[in-house]
């Protein structure tokens, strides 16, 4: 037995009754989604049919202040690490690995997106004991790049497969097994819904067809009011922005069935999502362990303005070669002549539909502006969640604060060593106190470093800044949608968070 676990078994009970005051250790599932934007759950004030998040947010806790690092690799190294890193090294340990030292079942499903070898840099070296799901960013929903069971590639095992279903019900299947201990769990499941390649089921995606006849300018000012109605936004604090420069017209579009089309299919794989989470929610139940496990949502960052072309970034590769040898192309990109959502489709929903996707926010997914780097979140704990249920949290926390939050509640400790390596310290700070009902410091700082775009947030300020633009600052108490640069009225606040920043990056590490 090595060191590590001595220290924890001797003072397991201890830290556990100190951190937490509960008498039993929760299950945690992270359930994380793929480029979607702010406002697409029923929830949050969209349209699209998601009962069962609607269900746990109606008994949990909303926030609409939860921060991401506006990619999605760099928002799984993070989130997992609990440090800002766009991957996982020797030094650092991850969130399964401590918990599996403290005696947790770990069970990961979908994609993972930190290494491509699944027996050398898989989840199955970094802690969990059972995965299915994608190595690689993103592939067919109907015949998923690099699918791999555990160690081992795989392929579809149904002529109906889909992925985002199958995600669903590999879920269930290590619940259904967790249920069989008496040990706690650990669970992540982690949706490739809703990011490119469109693909959805035809009968879901006639479900939606109706919907957006109006265009992408109707659905952000529809949405911008459902918000207001149903109190998740303020007007007076979120103003809607001007919509981003490059958007087009509705009225003079082109080919609007085609892009209505594509809105469906989006809606429709969003859909698909929300029903998996409905079947891990009855697992649950079933097994007698909905009540004490802690249930948190929220995605890798905001929507994706992105265009597809080639293999799609080297994502397409199976589905070609196949097409290539029975004679067949795959329709990849904005094929206006071809209806999308298919097998031989690859493509996106674009940044126009993007824009109304993440209604009130500025920018896009890889931009640390609120679109690209503020998610919706969902926290539902009924044996643990001190928070008045249904209500939505004025209160922040980033995907950085799950490291500290699942050490708090399962009693780890945090290591010097682990696997004998040095690890370095995690920048991850605990929300178990938002969960027992209590304030939380707003002067803890959260930094952001992607794609060029840097931001920094503390207090109730944010400087943003794009390339070699200048820092903008914005007033996030009074101005959370980032329409009025204070920068140039408030250099000194510029220059403080600017410090914060360069200390933990500086000008050269850009």
């Amino acid at each position: 037995m090595n060191s590590f676990k001595i220290i924890f078994i001797v003072t397991l009970a201890l830290l556990f009754d100190n951190r937490s005051g509960l008498a039993e250790r929760p299950n945690i599932i992270i359930i994380l989604t793929d480029d979607m934007g702010f406002s697409d759950l029923g929830c949050f004030g969209g349209e699209i049919e998601t009962p069962n998040l609607d269900s746990l947010s109606a008994n949990g806790l909303r926030f609409t202040e939860f921060y991401n690092t506006a990619r999605c690799w760099p928002t799984r190294a993070t989130m997992l690490s609990g440090r800002y890193s766009d991957k996982l090294t020797s030094s650092q340990v991850i969130i399964p690995q401590l918990l599996k030292e403290s005696g947790y079942q770990t069970g990961m499903v979908g994609k993972w997106h930190l290494g491509m070898n699944p027996k050398k840099d898989g989840p199955i070296q970094r802690g969990f004991d059972d995965f299915y799901g994608t190595m690689t960013g993103a592939g067919s929903f109907w015949d998923p790049y690099t699918l791999t069971r555990n160690t081992e590639p795989i392929e579809p095992d149904a002529e109906d497969y889909y992925y985002t279903d199958k995600i669903g019900q590999e879920a269930v299947r290590q619940i259904e097994s967790f249920g069989k201990s008496k040990k706690p769990f650990f669970q992540y499941v982690a949706f490739t819904a809703a990011h490119w390649p469109m693909h959805a089921p035809e009968r879901s995606i006639q479900k939606y067809m109706k919907m957006y006849e109006g265009g992408w300018e109707k659905l952000r000012n529809d949405r911008y009011q459902k918000m207001i109605q149903m109190g998740v936004i303020d007007e007076k604090k979120w103003p809607l922005p001007e919509r981003e420069s490059w958007v087009n017209d509705w009225e003079t579009i082109d080919h609007k069935p085609w892009r209505i089309r594509n809105q469906a299919i989006y809606a429709a794989m969003v859909d698909h999502m929300d029903q998996a989470v409905g079947n891990i929610v009855t697992a649950l139940k079933k097994t007698n362990q909905f009540k004490n496990t802690l249930i948190v949502y929220f995605h890798d960052n905001g929507a994706c303005p992105e265009h597809l072309s080639g293999n799609g970034w080297n994502t397409a590769n199976n589905i070609l070669e196949k097409a290539k040898k029975n004679g067949k192309k795959v329709a990849v990109g904005d094929k206006f002549d071809v209806l999308m959502g298919g097998p031989l489709t690859y493509g996106s929903v674009g940044h126009n539909w993007a824009n109304a996707q993440n209604t009130p926010m500025r920018r896009y997914k890889s931009n640390v502006h609120n679109g690209g780097a503020c998610t919706p979140a969902i926290m539902h704990w009924p044996n643990g969640l001190k928070a008045n249920l249904g209500s939505i949290s004025d209160q922040r926390g980033h995907v950085i604060d799950m490291m500290a939050t699942c050490i708090d509640l399962a009693g780890s400790i945090y290591p010097q060593e682990f696997s004998g390596n040095k690890i370095v310290a995690h920048e991850s700070m605990s929300l178990v106190p938002i969960l027992r009902g209590e304030r939380v410091d707003r002067d803890h700082a959260y930094l952001f470093n992607h794609s060029g775009t840097h931001a920094v947030v503390k207090g109730d300020y944010k400087i943003v800044r794009e390339g070699k633009r200048p820092w903008s600052l914005y007033n996030l108490a009074k101005n959370r949608t980032e329409t009025i640069n204070l920068a140039a009225e408030q250099e000194d606040v510029v220059s403080q968070l600017e410090k914060i920043w360069n200390n933990r990056w500086g000008d050269r590490k850009r």
